[in-house]
């Protein structure tokens, strides 16, 4: 992993603290103009055509190009995700996200020799099966992704691509190309999977990568599909001191010193309103109730949810925690807490609103319980690995069955800790538990909703249904 890469890891997962002076003295302007390829290196170029393979917008070889495709891609995404046009600003949040499955999966390009290709695998979460006849077989941890190569003579690579196309079950045209050295065939299983066999003429014989997934993981199926490269492809990286490392740190800055300085951006389109916080809650009742922490509404004149003005029913200093109440309608469903009390080092997902106004939308972030209490011994929180931010205070965290075992509270200050030890903590974040939670809305007379089915849900649709439930809890 690359210096840079690793600042980049940092910078993600933590806020960059400036002194107020410092915040005031920066130029931010650059970061709201239109997004331009200009001063980008092929390095940067090809990473963010990987970011965007991940989200979805781009099917398309990483070749650093910058043509009709990528340009599409980009506009794609910031329109989906921020409702505008381009700005260099985007490029930092596509990076980020990138950063995050790279520190969390390890994705990088791989080479097979034996291949003379490479593609981009999860070389830190990649789990080797056993051979079979004619392929070397491997799949990813954290998701539906198999992934099989070999080296095949002209024979056994047709029967890989018939057995491709015969698996093939639904009413859509399946994609097929086949030219003197190379061919191509893709399926769509009964059950959805999605299949992707690939096979290169390469010095007297055919190379083939075979991709499969669920389509909930089509993205990540495309992503790797689109890496696949004859020769020895460069790993995945950015130019040190570059352009979009610059823009990357620039643009958490501006995050921070907004905060703290009430900075506003210069183009209406895309700035953060002037407000006095903002933070995450979700909804717990059918009656429009809604928890937060206290801390998020500490103060308020005025309190939004979801936009829609909302009444304030009671806090508790002692657990940091806010109930709130407003008129949502059908917009949303209730959040479903757990029975039975989080279990050390099972999984977790933390749902929230950071960096409310600039990432532009809900942010699901994945870890464990690494402990069953908070700092200094505290039994009414415990610590979580996902990485959470300013603007995470108040959202859920989840199990993986999508049910409530604990609200986002705080984040280790990894400053003052690097200050007085010596070292940058990773990943010490801390939730109320599930059952704290449930005792205050009990004595408010909210009856939470429990569940014990215990039936993990795909992280896909996790997501899916944590967003229904999570809101964006403006303080003014």
């Amino acid at each position: 992993m690359s210096k840079v890469i690793k600042l980049l890891i940092i910078l993600c997962v933590f806020v960059v603290t400036l002194p107020i002076g410092a915040a005031k003295a920066q130029n931010y302007e650059a970061l709201f103009r239109n997004f331009s390829t200009n001063g980008l290196t092929y390095t940067e170029r090809r990473f963010l055509q990987a970011a965007l393979a991940f989200e979805g917008h781009y099917v398309g070889l990483f070749d650093g190009d910058w043509g009709r495709m990528s340009r599409e891609a980009m506009q794609r995404y910031t329109v989906n995700e921020f409702g505008s046009q381009p700005e260099e600003w985007h490029t930092a949040m596509l990076a980020l996200s990138f950063f995050e499955r790279y520190q969390r999966d390890g994705w990088d390009m791989r080479y097979f020799p034996v291949l003379k290709m490479s593609l981009m695998l999860p070389l830190k979460t990649l789990i080797v099966d056993a051979p079979t006849e004619h392929l070397l077989n491997y799949r990813h941890r954290n998701s539906t992704l198999a992934v099989s190569v070999g080296r095949h003579s002209v024979a056994t690579a047709s029967n890989l691509h018939r057995y491709t196309m015969n698996a093939h079950s639904t009413t859509e045209t399946p994609y097929s190309v086949r030219k003197d050295n190379i061919a191509i065939s893709t399926a769509t299983t009964r059950d959805g999977t999605k299949l992707y066999t690939r096979s290169n003429y390469i010095d007297g014989g055919w190379s083939t990568i075979m991709v499969s997934a669920k389509s909930w993981d089509l993205n990540t199926l495309q992503a790797v599909s689109s890496s696949i490269a004859k020769g020895n492809s460069a790993p995945l990286d950015i130019t040190k001191g570059g352009k979009l490392i610059e823009v990357v740190k620039k643009t958490v800055a501006f995050s921070t010193s907004a905060d703290q300085t009430d900075i506003e951006p210069p183009r209406t389109s895309i700035k953060p309103d002037r407000k006095r916080g903002s933070g995450s809650g979700f909804v717990v009742s059918d009656r429009g109730h809604v928890l937060t922490n206290a801390h998020v509404v500490e103060g308020c004149s005025a309190i939004l949810v979801d936009g829609i003005s909302g009444t304030l029913v009671d806090t508790s200093s002692e657990f940091d925690l806010a109930l709130l109440q407003a008129k949502l309608g059908d917009s949303k469903s209730v959040a479903v807490f757990s029975a039975s009390p989080a279990m050390l080092n099972s999984d977790v997902t933390a749902v929230g609103f950071p960096y409310a106004g600039l990432l532009g939308g809900i942010n699901v972030t994945r870890g464990s319980i690494s402990s069953l209490k908070g700092l200094g011994g505290d039994s009414n929180t415990f610590q979580i690995t996902a990485p959470v931010q300013s603007g995470n205070s108040g959202g859920p965290v989840l199990a993986s069955d999508g049910e409530v075992v604990g609200v986002v509270v705080s984040k280790l200050d990894a400053t003052l800790m690097a200050q007085k030890g010596g070292d940058v903590p990773q990943n010490v974040n801390f939730a109320i538990r599930g059952e704290i939670a449930k005792l205050f809305l009990a004595q408010n007379q909210v009856e939470a909703i429990l569940s014990l089915d215990n039936v993990p849900l795909a992280p896909e649709q996790l997501a899916k249904s944590a967003a229904n439930f999570t809101t964006f809890i403006e303080c003014k």
